[in-house]
């Protein structure tokens, strides 16, 4: 059974910056993309497939097409293929990641998110997907932690504030480190 599918959000879509062999193909699947066209980016992506099995830019955007039309494991499913194929494709490790997490398997998301971070260590989107899994755990002081990281990394002092006051109360250790983060103070 398929969920109803995603709205356009431009975190996911940026697994799909640069993909396609040709200009054309990198405007049609922005123009997909843009007006939702779930199915009909399914389709070009599936018919890329069948000329290029070995392309992993056609799976992953096969995959985003599924996590867009609420059909996580064929995105999953395709996911797992192109990393196989492609262990730094961050955009694939993401939108697996992201899948998960909307699939209902925080712990899963987190544990590929994780890794996904060791891989693109300057990825916005993936810092931002690995707190928002974390966020499903209100009580994991870790996920706090690099949820106000991930804040700091991006200008978003605010917020980090204020994630900053719910780690205090959950691991003190963990909140001085934020802090020192924070203030642009290096660990002792």
């Amino acid at each position: 059974m398929e969920s109803r599918p995603l709205p356009a959000d431009p975190l996911l879509a940026s697994a799909l910056v640069g993909r396609g062999d040709s200009l054309d193909e990198r405007e049609r699947i922005a123009e997909l993309n843009q007006k939702r066209d779930w199915d009909g980016l399914l389709r070009y992506a599936e018919e890329r497939q069948r000329r290029d099995p070995e392309g992993s830019d056609w799976g992953v955007i096969a995959a985003y097409a599924w996590v867009r039309r609420g059909d996580y494991p064929k995105a999953t499913s395709a996911l797992s293929r192109v990393i196989q194929r492609n262990p730094e494709d961050i955009g694939a490790w993401n939108l697996l990641g992201e899948s998960q997490r909307q699939a209902g398997q925080p712990g899963q998301a987190v544990r590929t998110l994780e890794r996904a971070s060791a891989i693109g260590r300057t990825s916005f989107a993936t810092f931002f997907l690995l707190g928002e899994a974390y966020r499903l755990e209100p009580e994991f002081a870790r996920a706090w932690f690099e949820l106000g990281a991930a804040g700091i990394r991006l200008g978003e002092r605010d917020e980090v504030r204020g994630v900053l006051e719910r780690l205090e109360r959950l691991d003190p250790l963990l909140a001085e480190e934020l802090k020192r983060r924070l203030e642009g103070r290096r660990s002792p």
